[in-house]
């Protein structure tokens, strides 16, 4: 088995380990969102509707 595979193994079955696999995956994804949200403004911004 891979490092990956046992660390992920290990935090599965920890009560603290698995808030931190949720935490980290809810942050990443709030800040992709945020991230997606900029460009869109951005691109936006650069269409001229006239």
């Amino acid at each position: 088995m891979s490092i990956i595979t046992k660390l992920k193994n290990y935090l599965a079955k920890n009560k603290l380990g698995r808030y931190f696999l949720l935490g980290g995956f809810a942050f990443f994804l709030i800040k992709g969102l945020i991230w997606l949200v900029i460009f869109f403004v951005a691109g936006f911004s650069l269409i001229n509707f006239e």
